[in-house]
């Protein structure tokens, strides 16, 4: 017997929409609902799927241009991180430089990094004022005050010990 996609598809929605009919309503969460990981990966797939139009009628829009772009950029800065956290980091904390450094003039790590984002912002003043940058460009800059930023909350959550609001 050979069976299309479509018909093949819809004998298993019958099968499972018969399954749950015959199914006690406190046992139709699954056994893996209230675990994340798995309610995670569920959602990824449906969420693949559903993008790549399974579903005649249901087809997602394409995205546009500038998240495709926003999160091609993400991917870029977690590949710049992880090369600068060799070059400044240590073997056991990605972050030592930062650290350092704030430990050096004795404030937090992430006032540490919130230095480095006002130099990052003189920069681009700088670029704003004379159109021109002699060593690193506005883009790299950007990325840096990016990058900084994250770290930044990285470093103010590590912080927190719970005793104040430290959204």
């Amino acid at each position: 017997m050979t069976q299309t996609l479509e018909e093949a598809n819809e004998a298993m929605r019958t099968a499972v929409r018969e399954r749950l009919d015959a199914t006690e309503p406190e046992d139709k969460q699954g056994p893996l609902a209230g675990c994340k990981p798995a309610e995670e990966a569920a959602a990824r797939v449906l969420a693949d799927a559903w993008q790549g139009g399974c579903c005649e009628g249901n087809r997602r829009p394409a995205k546009h241009p500038s998240s495709t772009a926003f999160v091609a950029l993400l991917k870029e800065m977690q590949r710049l991180h992880e090369s600068k956290s060799a070059d400044y980091g240590s073997e056991d904390d990605p972050l030592a430089n930062v650290r350092s450094g704030a430990d050096f003039v004795n404030i937090e790590p992430w006032r540490g990094c919130m230095v480095r984002i006002a130099d990052k912002v003189q920069r681009l003043r700088t670029y704003c004022r004379t159109g021109r940058l002699v060593h690193e460009g506005v883009r790299d800059t950007l990325l840096d005050l990016a990058a900084y930023s994250l770290l930044a909350i990285v470093l103010f959550d590590e912080g927190s010990d719970g005793t104040a609001d430290r959204r």
